[in-house]
């Protein structure tokens, strides 16, 4: 009766003490509770976080509060001669009984300053240290086995092969390895389908092997394991391996390779091209593989898990199949730079370094400039230009670079940013909450001002095998390319900041307008904008008298305006539709993908 109303996807716990035995007991709690909780857990740490900011405040209104002092104690002398009253009517007395108020007044509000900012240290101090236990014990809250997704993994092996008349041993190892409950179960499908595809693409049939000089019974193994604060689960089989010819000859039919490219492109290449939607060597499908899609789908979702995965030959025949993903999601140390104008964030956990160089201490006789790292030449491209904003980094003169050293599926680049700002721990919103596309962006971040900051996705940035990097600077006739010029008008600092970003992150020119006002006036002052985002309730002029102003004037009346704003209401959309908006964007159903194709179809 206790256990009446629980949810079904409900967690069981069976706490375990310093110094005890693992309890027998059983604690049965709703899953959407647990989650709730792990999110409270998550924001409170970045907010203990931002209490430093007020450690700074503290400490200028100190500095300020001594500066005074020191003024007063100058002052104080000559204030008292001039008070001096040689009447003896007593008026000076009056004065200086009144300047002794002020000065125990000024030396309490210092006391009482001095000790606020005593407190407020030992309160931080105390805050971040119960924080962050309570933080670490709800993140092992959250941390499951890896036997709880896939502990019926080699028995599906094996079914698999009995129904595909196979003999395939199931080896799987590692699955006492821990790691979010969530992570884990995202990762069921992705495994499943790869473990499908060993049995079916890889594995031979036993008189094939035999005629190989193989046994007759093949391998699929499945382990998972932790590398550093990242997830590493391989599946691998003792198959044929890849069949790199069919692969380039589907790849030129296809149109993703030249004939040319068939025989040269490299192995790592052609490899990661069975990851392409519709891809399959597989001559009939069947109900366990060979439609082409399902690989396409794990690349997908294992991007989304902030993760990589690849598929590489296995030494002495067969293939591998490795998946990296961060162990726990709940919150992230984030790596904070400065690219020209933005903030933009990147995970730590796929940072392996950050440094300062010279510029001409580069290696530029290669490909691409290069930096020596630990016996290894890194390729170095701006992360502006992979973004695909404007500009270029100015060449060689020795001035300093600074580098961020990007590792994504077993590769490394170096990112060169105009700045490196922070690291912090954050709490992330997903991409699919804020509307932003996934494949480039893992969600945002708010700043101390309460402004967004787009968090990358790494997987995104590390240019596939065989694709060349964006130069490091932009040859001349690429950079004096005019790019497109919008105008956003918006009151909110973060929708203001969030469309800036996204925009110039797919390579437009963006100028910030607080209101309609502030937007004719700018457009009174440029003749180079191409288009209009403007919100529709703001200060001074909203959106439909913005619109108005820009229709109704003969200078401006053919410039597309889109409308982004939280009013839906069948009305509010007939007015901006009927007052000439080319296109009304309710923030509610805000999807990037498709204001970015609005734009594309307008300009």
């Amino acid at each position: 009766a206790l256990l009446e109303g629980i949810d079904e996807d409900a967690v069981d716990f069976r706490p375990t003490y310093a110094g005890a035995a693992e309890s027998a007991a059983l604690v049965r709690i709703r899953s959407t509770g647990l989650e709730r909780l792990f999110t409270a857990a998550a924001g409170l740490l970045p907010e203990i976080e931002n209490q430093s900011a007020l450690v700074a405040e503290l400490r200028e209104l100190r500095g300020e509060w001594r500066a005074l002092e020191r003024s007063w104690h100058a002052m104080r002398p000559r204030l008292l001669r001039g008070s001096a009253d040689p009447s003896g009517s007593g008026a000076g007395d009056e004065v200086a009984v009144r300047l002794s108020s002020f000065e125990r007044r000024f030396r309490a509000l210092g006391a009482s300053l001095d000790a606020a900012h005593r407190a407020h240290d030992r309160h931080l101090w105390s805050l971040r240290r119960w924080g962050s236990g309570f933080q670490d014990e709800v993140r092992q809250l959250r941390m499951l086995p890896a036997e709880s997704q896939f502990g019926n993994l080699g028995r599906m092996i094996r079914d698999i092969s009995r129904a595909q008349d196979k003999e395939v041993e199931a080896d799987i190892r590692g699955l006492e390895t821990q790691a979010d409950r969530v992570v884990l179960q995202r990762l069921k499908d992705p495994v499943l389908h790869i473990a499908r595809n060993a049995v079916s693409h890889g594995v031979e049939t036993p008189r094939e092997r035999v005629a190989a000089g193989k046994r007759a019974a093949a391998t699929v193994r499945f382990e998972a394991s932790v590398v550093g604060r990242r997830l590493v689960l391989r599946v691998e089989d003792d198959g044929r391996g890849p069949n790199r010819e069919a692969i380039a000859r589907l790849a030129v039919e296809r149109g993703l390779l030249a004939p040319e490219e068939a025989d040269t492109a490299p192995p790592e290449r052609l490899l990661d091209l069975i990851f392409e939607p519709g891809f399959s060597t597989a001559p009939t499908p069947n109900e366990y593989a060979g439609r082409g899609m399902g690989l396409a789908i794990v690349r997908r979702e294992v991007t989304r898990l902030q993760g990589s995965v690849t598929l590489a030959a296995r030494e002495g025949g067969g293939t591998v199949v490795t998946v990296e993903v961060p162990l726990s999601l709940l919150s992230q140390r984030l790596v904070f730079v400065a690219v020209q104008d933005d903030i933009l964030a990147l995970p730590s956990n796929d940072v392996a370094r950050v440094l300062r160089v010279p510029a001409d201490g580069l290696f530029a006789d290669l490909a691409a400039p290069t930096i020596r790292l630990e016996d290894e030449d890194v390729p170095v491209t701006p992360l502006a230009a992979l973004l695909g904003y404007d500009g270029a980094l100015p060449p060689g003169g020795g001035a300093p670079l600074a580098l961020v050293i990007l590792r994504s599926a077993g590769r490394r680049i170096a990112l060169a940013v105009d700045g490196l700002m922070a690291t912090r721990d954050s709490v992330v919103t997903p991409a699919e909450e804020v509307g932003i596309d996934a494949a480039r962006f893992l969600g945002t971040v708010l700043m101390d001002d309460g402004s967004p900051a787009l968090v990358l996705n790494p997987a995104a940035l590390s240019p596939r095998p065989g694709m060349a990097l964006p130069p490091l600077v932009r040859p001349p006739d690429e950079a004096a390319r005019r790019r497109p010029h919008i105008l956003v008008v918006d009151d909110s600092i973060t929708t203001r900041t969030l469309e800036k970003s996204i925009l110039e992150a797919h390579g437009y020119r963006v100028t910030l307008c607080v209101d309609g006002r502030e937007a004719v006036e700018t457009l009174g002052e440029r003749e180079d904008v191409d288009l209009i985002i403007s919100d529709v309730e703001m200060p001074r002029m909203d959106g439909f008298a913005l619109l108005q102003a820009v229709k109704g004037n003969p200078m401006t009346s053919d410039l597309p305006v889109i409308l982004v704003t939280s009013r839906a209401s069948d009305e509010d959309r007939a007015r901006g539709l009927d007052l000439g908006a080319d296109a009304y964007v309710v923030k509610t159903r805000f999807d990037q993908n498709e204001l970015l194709a609005g734009i594309r179809r307008l300009l």
